[in-house]
């Protein structure tokens, strides 16, 4: 008997150059995402305050000014020329490479979902370069002139180690960090987590200071949204300020001007409404602040212990609190440097001062939680004997 059915053609694997070309897409895409997305808004707002102010030049100075500070919020240095004399601003509004690092940290989780994680990584890493390339292009002219090689080379760095990290999440069977780095840098985490609440307070209780501010500039409508956006942008660097205030290390504003626990000393401020909510005079009992990074430390490691942490108590605490110190003086640092000219030559926080005091007051606590606080015992699985 003839079997008269059809046959029917078995179904072509993938491919495994188109999966590796996809990819490559899939990186690409997400690269010049993680520079576009940010840079996008920046230069929304240029080309809105171009309009609001309805000058008679074109509107590629603002793009080229949007470009600068998406180079700023990256670290990037960046030379300006006027009448009374060259300067350079090294103080990062970190807005921006808060929102490069989401960004990159998403492409990694996307990465490893691609056949070729390796190959989408090191796609968007080329995005990343070509279009960082680009900006810096851009925002080279005649007022401004950002150091190419930090232009490059920051915001790569920034994209790699994000992705890394979204990479490494999304992966099973990847070996665990040492328990001293993840205490580390849980306890980093509630830092941060406790001087934006923090800052949040103090924009709270000094409201009507910062609407008078805000005010007293006659800004406009257009101009108040460009400054109020321009505010949100700046936003992380002063979370990062409020983290140096609850360490107790404080930060400058500028020559004569300091901020922190203990005591301060104010001069002429920069003329942005949320420096109203800077507590210059802070009462007595601001020191109590201190105890947030003690609370920090111990809350860590208890964290670790309880999902089975075993290392010994010195070697444990000891890393947490170096892991914290370096988190935090790396966010110091990134969120220090010059503003402008004259007495804003040096503002933000001492990074090295921050970093020691992190380390010694989440340290300490951390190692008194693991002496104190035990691993629980593996759990034992009962096994049902027949009857």
């Amino acid at each position: 008997m003839i079997d008269d059915a059809p046959d029917v053609a078995p179904e072509k694997p993938t491919r495994p150059r188109s999966r590796r070309a996809g990819a490559a897409v899939v990186g690409a895409v997400d690269g010049l995402l993680a520079v576009a997305l940010p840079f996008a808004v920046l230069a929304a707002l240029a080309v809105l305050a171009w309009a609001g102010l309805g000058r008679a030049e074109g509107w590629t100075p603002y793009a080229s000014a949007a470009a600068d500070v998406w180079l700023l919020g990256h670290g990037v240095d960046v030379r300006f020329a006027a009448p009374g004399g060259a300067f350079t601003v090294t103080a990062a509004a970190l807005g921006p490479a808060l929102v490069t690092a989401l960004c990159a940290v998403r492409a990694g989780r996307r990465a490893a979902a691609t056949g070729a994680p390796a190959l989408a990584w090191a796609a968007q890493l080329v995005a990343v370069l070509a279009a960082s390339a680009v900006l810096v292009r851009v925002g080279t002219s005649t007022i401004a002139a950002p150091v190419v090689w930090q232009g490059l080379l920051l915001p790569l760095l920034l994209a790699a180690a994000a992705s890394l990290v979204g990479l490494r999440s999304t992966r099973a069977g990847v070996r665990p960090l040492p328990d001293g780095v993840r205490a580390g840098l849980i306890a980093l985490l509630l830092l941060v987590a406790a001087a934006a609440v923090l800052l949040t307070l103090l924009l709270l209780a000094r409201f009507a200071d910062v609407v008078a501010l805000d005010e007293s500039l006659d800004a406009g409508p257009v101009g108040g949204l460009v400054l109020t956006c321009a505010q949100l942008l700046a936003l992380p660097t002063f979370v990062v300020w409020a983290l140096a205030w609850i360490v107790g290390a404080g930060a400058s504003l500028g020559t004569g001007s300091a901020i922190g626990p203990f005591a301060g000393s104010s001069g002429p401020l920069p003329a942005l409404p949320v420096l109203g909510a800077v507590p210059v005079d802070p009462p007595a009992i601001a020191a109590a602040v201190l105890v947030l990074p003690v609370v920090a430390g111990f809350a860590a490691v208890l964290l670790v212990r309880r999902r089975g942490a075993a290392t010994g108590a010195v070697p444990l605490g000891a890393l947490t609190g170096v892991v914290a110190g370096i988190g935090a003086g790396v966010l110091a640092a990134a969120s220090a440097g010059a503003a402008g000219p004259g007495r804003f030559a040096a503002v933000g926080p001492d990074a090295l001062l921050v970093a020691g005091l992190s380390a010694v007051l989440v340290g300490l606590p951390a190692l008194v939680a693991g002496a104190v606080v035990r691993a629980p015992p593996p759990q034992s699985e009962a096994v049902d004997e027949p009857q």
